[in-house]
């Protein structure tokens, strides 16, 4: 018989291994592209999502949240940015948590972007402005400087006394 030809050799792919885990316990080891964003990522999960978490599945995968390190990932950021170990062989996966979300996301109109618009004019919430410190925070700097508590009720009263309180 003929000797077999030499097959070409297929190049391999870094990967990033993560180990899901549940709040339940369960874990699902899955391998992706360095450049896959968390956004794709939670895509990714949501489609492949196993028969046997089917009670924990939730209807979007906008409700998977990602963990590492005690932050949760953003949509935008990339395995690459977040320095995931990436490897061409099998390697020991990073454990994330993945958390579902009990109720839907924010979107853009309510949530985190409201929070911007807090201290302009027309809006109940006022920031104090740092050229007119409120009293207290007077105060506060007058009973740090002074020891004595004779002279600190002497201080907080000047204090007190020149804000007409």
């Amino acid at each position: 018989m003929s000797e077999q030809e030499p097959q070409p050799e297929i190049p391999q792919v870094p990967q990033t291994p993560l180990t899901f885990l549940l709040i339940s316990g369960r874990r699902r080891t899955m391998n992706f592209a360095p450049e896959y964003t968390i956004g794709r990522v939670k895509e990714l999960i949501w489609n492949a999502w196993p028969e046997d978490w089917k009670d924990d599945r939730p209807p979007a995968p906008s409700y998977l949240r990602i963990l590492y390190l005690g932050k949760m990932l953003q949509d935008d950021e990339t395995l690459n940015r977040l320095k995931l170990p990436t490897t061409l062989s099998t390697l020991t996966p990073t454990i994330v948590h993945l958390s579902i979300r009990p109720y839907a996301p924010p979107n853009e109109q309510d949530g985190f972007k409201k929070k911007r618009g807090r201290g302009r004019s027309g809006d109940s919430m006022s920031i104090p402005c740092s050229n007119h410190p409120s009293p207290h925070t007077a105060l506060s700097k007058a009973l740090v400087l002074s020891v004595d508590p004779s002279e600190m009720k002497k201080q907080r009263r000047a204090v007190l006394d020149a804000a007409g309180v």
